[in-house]
């Protein structure tokens, strides 16, 4: 009796898992659609951290020139 409800158990946690895999409900096409579009998206996001890092990277090199001009004094 308890095998049999570990079992319904089991298939059922299953068909949850399969329920909310990405991509069914939805055709190939579509699938590939929204994987350009965050393939897109990633790149672009990419971009902005690149940006970041450098704007990053320059204030670091600002902030050092002006505690060097503070030690100077």
């Amino acid at each position: 009796r308890e095998l049999a409800h570990d079992l319904v158990l089991k298939e059922q946690q299953i068909e949850y898992l399969i329920s909310v895999l990405p991509g069914i409900g939805t055709s190939e096409k579509e699938q590939e659609e929204r994987i350009r579009v965050l393939e897109k998206e990633l790149r672009e996001v990419e971009e902005e951290r690149r940006q970041a890092v450098k704007e990053k990277e320059e204030c670091l090199e600002r902030l050092d020139e002006v505690i060097r001009g503070v030690r100077r004094v």
